[in-house]
């Protein structure tokens, strides 16, 4: 600011001096020769009309005219000057005065001469002569006018460019206080750097020339430990990385951007670089950690919704596809077992039905984990010991996984009780055991499989499972861990999708029907993984606060031939055909339907021989809870027993459903068919 002041008032002299100089010398210079052209004119007039006069008086009396002194003094007398500063002569040839009229003496002249002619010849001369004096007084008035002027010019000239420095050096000082109280106040770190290019080094050298304040607070540091030094230096080798965009800025070439932590600090900043000055690079640094950690937990959140959506839609397909599955292996179990009361059981033909019927078994285990993927299977939920559930299947363990794989069992003592279906609870473990068999690979490798109690408090359940339908309280927690090869985290958010497997025989099907069953269980996942550092799955189940139940082994009555008539209600021909004949084995008639409709129609017209009603859930025109809720309304007491290709639906809970009088699940054995008649037949009127 002090360069630009002294430049301005420095040129604002040489103007001033320029223009004054000028008008003092220039103004008397130019109106005394302005005034002398005028002078010499107006004597060039007047002589001119005196020797007109003079000719006229020449050519009156040619030889006496020399004698008119009067008239001539007269002629000569007119338009004199008052200040007498004129002097007239008229002069012969031989340089006699023939007249004259003199009104000036000595100092500086001016004169004039013109010739008078008679008949052509010259026979005298006119003379002027005018004094100077008067008009060099003047000259001298005017320039010391002009001299006055020119110092009110130069004053002037002098004065404005003054007060326009002032008033500049003001607006730049104040633009200046401005800036400074921005560049102190402003939340993020700003830094100025200067850039030089490195004159051996292949990158430029950075050098920190002013830090705000919020800048040193993000560096920790105060400003006599950071002005003057290298800014690579303080900002760590991040920084370094950046050079060729730096470069690029300070050529003028627009803005750059780039996300930086700096060393020693676990916050994440954008940093927005700019040029303000040639040579100069300026690092804007606002702190983005809660911003990103907030996108991260939408991102999570959306992936989250995304991945429950597509479990939902592929669990209505794979629910769809497990109930008419089941309902044909329902009719095969059903013919199977009246081949089997048939058949001697001496006869070579038997075991192949056993065999048989072991594959029906296998199909219904594979349909039972369709239903558990899909969330809509109904589990037999009883007590049970997380520890005996594993030493139950302790041989099945050993037998699954490789010999090169060591299992180790490590389970506390003294675990309470949870409530769950053994079986599904086993089939979790299977396959969260396979998959950790298949992390390890040909390798030797170990598989450790833990069990512990602990309580999960509100925090807990915020941090570990978000997403997840927990409530704060105590758990039984298992615990699954491999020295494989771990997962990436892309690989992680994919485990659950069915028919995804990174095994190339793989079908990718144990992992879904895992998140399946932990939905029907209410139970929380949570998984540890690092690549080449193994993975660690841990299933969270909801302790039971009832003691453990002791387990009476009741032993199952023999079969009795029944009596009565059951109305048997489905619309698939293949299950009315089989269970009608099995139906008819155990000594009972049967009325068939193929929807609600014919159902209620049946039961109106044959309600006095009907004595109980096996129904499917699932049925087009009037499905079976609304038909048994007709049916009931005819006649309140009629014992219901409700039937589906999936497992007990949530739906019989309400309504018409809570007097069924029991379920089952297709397929169903020839012995629970008869259980569930000889049950019910036997069951006393309300």
């Amino acid at each position: 600011m002090m360069k630009f002041s002294d430049s301005v008032e420095r040129l604002s002299m040489v103007v001033a001096w320029g223009i004054s100089s000028s008008i003092a010398v220039l103004v008397p210079m130019i109106f005394f020769l302005g005034s002398y052209q005028y002078l010499r004119g107006v004597l060039e007039a007047r002589t001119e009309l005196r020797s007109r006069e003079i000719s006229h008086i020449i050519e009156d009396s040619p030889l006496m005219w020399r004698f008119e002194e009067i008239r001539l003094s007269e002629l000569l007398g007119r338009g004199l000057t008052e200040d007498r500063s004129e002097a007239i002569d008229i002069v012969a040839p031989d340089g006699e005065v023939i007249a004259q009229n003199r009104g000036i003496t000595g100092g500086l002249q001016t004169r004039y001469y013109h010739q008078i002619y008679d008949a052509g010849q010259v026979v005298a001369q006119i003379r002027v002569s005018y004094s100077l004096r008067p008009l060099l007084l003047r000259t001298l008035l005017v320039a010391l006018g002009s001299l006055v002027l020119a110092f009110l010019v130069f004053f002037m000239l002098r004065t404005l460019p003054l007060r326009a420095v002032n008033e500049s050096a003001k607006v730049l000082k104040e633009s200046e206080k401005r800036y400074r109280s921005l560049f102190e106040s402003m939340k993020e770190g700003l830094a100025i750097h200067r850039l030089s290019p490195g004159e051996s080094a292949p990158f430029p050298t950075m050098q920190v020339l002013d830090v705000n304040p919020n800048c040193l607070a993000i560096l920790q540091l105060d400003r006599q430990a950071v002005l003057g030094r290298d800014s690579f230096a303080i900002f760590g080798p991040g920084f370094l990385e950046h050079c060729s965009e730096f470069q690029r800025v300070e050529a003028r070439e627009g803005f750059a951007t780039f996300d930086l932590t700096l060393p020693g600090r676990d916050r994440l900043y954008a940093v927005q670089v700019f040029s303000p000055a040639k040579g100069q690079i300026a690092t804007l640094f606002e702190d983005i950690t809660d911003r990103r950690e907030a996108e991260n937990e939408r991102l999570n959140l959306e992936r989250q919704l995304l991945h429950t959506q597509k479990l939902e839609s592929l669990g209505i397909l794979s629910g769809g596809i497990a109930h008419d599955f089941n309902n044909l292996l329902a009719a095969m179990q059903s013919y199977l077992n009246l081949v089997q009361m048939k058949v001697d059981p001496q006869s070579p033909a038997f075991q192949y039905l056993e065999s048989m019927e072991r594959v029906v078994h296998r199909a219904t285990d594979l349909t039972r984990q369709m239903l558990a993927y899909s969330g809509k299977s109904r589990f037999v939920i009883k007590q049970h010991s997380l520890n005996q559930v594993i030493e139950d299947m302790n041989d099945l363990l050993k037998v699954t996984i490789p010999k090169k794989i060591l299992l180790n069992l490590d389970l506390a003592p003294l675990l309470p009780p949870f409530e769950a279906d053994a079986a599904q609870i086993q089939q979790l473990i299977l396959n969260l055991l396979t998959n950790a068999s298949d992390a390890i690979g040909d390798q030797e490798g170990v598989i450790r499989i833990t069990t512990r109690s602990l309580r999960l408090g509100v925090g807990d359940l915020a941090k570990d499972f978000q997403g997840q339908a927990l409530e704060a309280g105590a758990f039984v927690a298992l615990e699954v861990s491999d020295t494989g090869c771990g997962m990436s985290p892309e690989v992680q958010t994919r485990i659950f999708d069915p028919f995804f497997s990174t095994k190339s025989l793989g079908r990718g099907l144990g992992l879904s029907a895992i998140q399946g069953i932990l939905r029907g269980h209410h139970a929380g996942l949570r998984i540890d993984s690092q690549q080449g550092q193994g993975t660690t799955f841990k299933v969270f189940f909801r302790a039971s606060a009832l003691a453990m139940e002791e387990k009476n082994q009741a032993l199952a009555p023999a079969r009795q031939r029944l009596e009565g008539t059951v109305l048997l209600v489905d619309d698939e021909m293949m299950i009315t055909d089989s269970v009608s004949a099995m139906l008819e084995s155990m000594g009972l008639k049967v009325l068939i339907a193929h929807d609600g409709r014919q159902a209620v129609k049946a039961f109106q017209q044959e309600r006095a021989a009907i004595d109980l009603v096996l129904m499917d859930l699932t049925m087009p025109h009037l499905d079976g809870l609304e038909a048994a809720r007709l049916i009931h309304r005819l006649d309140p007491r009629m014992p219901v027993i409700l039937s589906s290709g999936y497992s007990e639906h949530d739906s019989i809970q309400e309504g018409t459903g809570e007097k069924a009088v029991g379920f089952l699940q297709k397929p169903y054995t020839l012995q629970a068919l008869y259980e569930a008649m000889r049950g019910s037949l036997e069951r006393p009127s309300p």
